[in-house]
């Protein structure tokens, strides 16, 4: 498995639970190391964002914990726990928490 990394391998473990929320701080822990594919857990805490960024291949964000938005040229969208959504690749977008979160986001080379 050299492709996959942080993740248990002998026991299973709540994907929650890899990463811890910090105050003030947005945490980010990688689960792959491929160049074809980037795989992270996140945290945000309250009120703390990524400002607008491309990427090089489609991504998509899953939320594990809490609420955030997804700002992007089209417009804006809002997603709770259990929500899943997907930019194209090359589109700008920022993500902002409602509240602290934690999510899944997963961008796959064209």
């Amino acid at each position: 498995m050299a492709t996959i990394r942080n993740v248990p391998t002998t026991s299973p473990e709540a994907l929650a639970s890899l990463i811890d929320v910090r105050p003030g701080r947005v945490v980010s822990m990688a689960l792959s190391s491929s160049d074809a594919c980037q795989l992270m857990v996140m945290t945000f805490d309250e009120s703390e964002s990524v400002s607008e960024e491309c990427y090089f291949g489609d991504t998509l964000y899953y939320v594990i914990e809490g609420a955030l938005e997804i700002s992007q040229p089209s417009g804006t969208c809002r997603l709770g726990a259990g929500d899943v959504f997907a930019v194209s690749a090359n589109v700008p977008h920022a993500v902002a928490a409602q509240g602290s979160c934690k999510l899944l986001q997963l961008t796959i080379a064209e």
